[in-house]
């Protein structure tokens, strides 16, 4: 059975903004980004993207793509709380932007390299 079009479509149409075969190709690629796959890589998309939206966390990643820090260095450069340092250093890292290395008693934290923080890097200059 095909899908009935709402009216907003059917006036859109009429008016000669939007062609049937175009709304039919949009039906054809959402089916396709519905796909199992795909799915995954939204999901995987808007994990990151969710990290990276705030402006503490952004300013981490620059902070870290000049080089690693530990959560103390984090914290000064940001004037921030441990805790909320650490907050944001852990969802940065559950979205897989961040690496961590233990150096004795600190936690070294360092960015993968990533298109999101190439993104952001575009995004700043």
């Amino acid at each position: 059975m095909k899908p009935r079009q709402s009216k907003s479509i059917q006036r859109l149409i009429q008016l000669g903004i939007c062609q049937q075969s175009d709304i039919r190709q949009a039906k054809v690629e959402a089916e396709k980004l519905a796909s199992p796959e795909n799915a995954v890589k939204i999901r995987r998309a808007e994990k990151i993207l969710g990290a990276i939206g705030e402006s503490s966390r952004i300013e981490i990643l620059l902070l870290l793509s000049k080089r690693e820090m530990c959560v103390c260095e984090l914290q000064f450069a940001l004037g921030l709380p441990q805790p909320t340092v650490s907050h944001h250093l852990g969802l940065l890292e559950q979205a897989g932007l961040l690496e961590r290395n233990k150096r004795e008693r600190w936690v070294i934290y360092k960015v993968r390299n990533s298109p999101a923080l190439d993104m952001l890097r575009g995004l700043m200059s």
